[in-house]
């Protein structure tokens, strides 16, 4: 049977393109995603930069802590990730750089990655000063947008500062506590690993009016697990792919 069920590009399109750069989030919606995910951290000068590791090593060759660089030691370094790719711009993004280049054809789905105490008041005024407040969007809408994070105190910080926006608490598993919080300090969305994901826990937060996505899909078989559990949708690094393989399940 088929159902509403959304697939997120997992920082962009980052099987096919460097995870976190403008190609990659450019790449999902030329096929059509317009929902995608990021990573937002704060230099040491506090601009808010997407990028998902705390060390630049992995997705740059150079070794260096975000936190311990001011933003002018970093824009000039490509995020290419052992991509071979062709000439195009591969640099750290900025947050205020990305809410302009994509305000209204997308839907964002914004993590806030670190715990640094400042965080979510950067980030709640680079989304004001760039328009994204008050638009009151559906949770999957073009304009829209979601903060998350896995750290709970961000979210309690990003609300305290903001009533309105949706926000999501990515964790591994759902716990009657878990909801608790979530219904205490009005969290939207409860965001548990795909792989376990289930139906009971799914009903149980959507009957005290909180939604579900997921996140950490690695296999086809973590893919179905997050459909058949009722979610919303999830997270994904291959996108066109995953699409497929629920319209073929769907078709069985």
């Amino acid at each position: 049977m088929k159902k509403k069920f959304t697939i997120i590009a997992h920082r962009g399109f980052s099987e096919k393109s460097p995870e976190n750069t403008f190609p990659a989030f450019d790449l999902a919606i030329k096929h059509g995603f317009h929902n995608f995910e990021f990573d937002v951290q704060l230099t040491k000068d506090k601009v808010p930069v997407v990028i998902h590791d705390y060390n630049l090593i992995r997705t740059t060759g150079i070794e260096g802590l975000i936190s311990e660089m001011n933003f002018s030691d970093l824009y000039k370094i490509d995020a290419k990730n052992n991509f071979e790719v062709d000439q195009g711009d591969y640099s750290i993004p900025t947050l205020d750089d990305l809410l302009k280049r994509y305000n209204k054809i997308s839907n964002l789905h914004l993590e806030l990655k670190s715990r640094d105490q400042d965080l979510s008041e950067i980030v709640l005024e680079s989304l004001e000063s760039n328009g994204w407040l008050g638009l009151k969007k559906g949770i999957y809408e073009i304009g829209g947008i979601t903060i998350s994070s896995f750290f709970i105190e961000q979210l309690i910080r990003f609300r305290k500062f903001n009533k309105e926006e949706r926000t999501a608490w990515l964790l591994e598993k759902i716990s009657d506590i878990d909801l608790e919080i979530c219904l205490e300090q009005k969290i939207d969305l409860i965001c548990p690993r795909a792989k376990f994901s289930d139906k009971i826990s799914v009903e149980k937060a959507q009957n005290k009016g909180i939604l579900v996505r997921n996140w950490g899909v690695s296999s086809s078989e973590d893919l179905i697990m997050s459909y058949n559990s009722n979610s919303t949708g999830t997270t994904c690094d291959w996108p066109l792919r995953g699409k497929e393989i629920i319209k073929n399940y769907e078709n069985n």
